[in-house]
């Protein structure tokens, strides 16, 4: 990615710092350490607004103890094509750059939902206005309160595919939030991997935690996330998890991470009070602030208020 490209996309609208929290691979603790820097920045006087951008499964809610209910709807245009109007000129699939639109001769265009991205763009050049403005649900957003902490969720509706589209809807929607909220950071927790949503998640942070774990897999997926972070030009930083578990490839992870010349910020080790916590849905660093995850956890959280204060 050329670099004009990547700082155009990682602007943001609002004037308020991003902290996204990542990871390539699922079960590295990637959510649970996000909604611990949210409490514990939350517990040191910050105002914080915590978004779960992994809309595929999104389970910060779960995590919290938080129930979701009254959801927005996310909305996106879906062309609804007049055959009485339509001339059959097919120029409304000529644009259709996700090929959503099939045009065959003296024929109205076929319609492919599942490939549709909503833009709008065969509305716009139907010549004789036969294409009306309707709408397909692709997820829903939901704004929830626990304590001092706000939580924006973003869930993508069963059966959509379209996760890059609710991911954005999701951030724009937070973004909103922060123009009015007097919020003192932006908390992002990305799904795993290195696909479309996650790039999308990571787009505008001022700053990425990639959480991972001492095994050959976390060293394997970590690289992935460290050449995407290359790619796209965001700021890397790194959490390992776990980083006390027998049989564990310490050093080689530290050796990964010197040789992209990004630094391991913080270690958290195993810790059965965190399990206690997840199990309660209660934020270790409020579960119980003395055991040694939960002082990892708020040392990483001054590291965050140092860096992005």
């Amino acid at each position: 990615m050329r670099e004009n490209e990547a700082r155009f996309l990682n602007v943001k609208p609002v004037d308020v710092p991003v902290l996204a929290v990542t990871g390539g691979k699922g079960g590295t603790g990637k959510t649970t350490v996000a909604v611990n820097l949210a409490a514990a920045l939350s517990m040191k006087g910050l105002s914080v607004l915590l978004v779960d951008a992994d809309v595929d499964c999104p389970n910060v809610a779960v995590l919290l103890g938080i129930e979701l209910k009254n959801g927005k709807e996310i909305r996106f245009f879906k062309p609804e094509i007049d055959e009485e109007k339509c001339v059959r000129c097919g120029k409304c699939a000529e644009v259709c750059l996700e090929h959503a639109l099939v045009h065959a001769k003296d024929a109205v265009p076929a319609f492919f939902e599942e490939l549709c991205s909503g833009c709008g763009a065969c509305r716009l050049v139907c010549p004789v206005d036969a294409i009306k403005e309707g709408y397909k649900v692709l997820g829903k957003i939901f704004s929830s309160k626990t304590g001092s902490l706000e939580v924006v969720t973003g869930e993508l509706r069963l059966t959509e595919a379209r996760s890059p589209l609710v991911v954005k809807a999701t951030k724009d929607y937070a973004y909103k939030m922060a123009m009015h909220g007097g919020y003192d950071l932006i908390i992002v927790d990305t799904a795993p991997g290195i696909h479309s949503s996650v790039v999308r998640a990571l787009q505008g942070a001022d700053l990425a935690l990639a959480v991972t774990e001492p095994s050959h897999l976390g060293a394997h997926d970590l690289e992935r996330i460290l050449q995407l972070g290359k790619e796209i030009r965001i700021s890397l930083a790194v959490v390992l998890n776990r980083a006390d578990i027998p049989s564990g490839i310490k050093s080689r992870i530290y050796g990964l991470c010197d040789s992209y010349g990004v630094e391991i910020v913080s270690e958290i080790p195993f810790d059965e009070e965190l399990l206690k916590a997840y199990v309660n849905r209660v934020p270790v660093v409020q579960y119980n602030s003395k055991c040694p995850s939960a002082q990892a956890l708020s040392t990483l959280a001054d590291y965050v208020s140092r860096r992005l204060g």
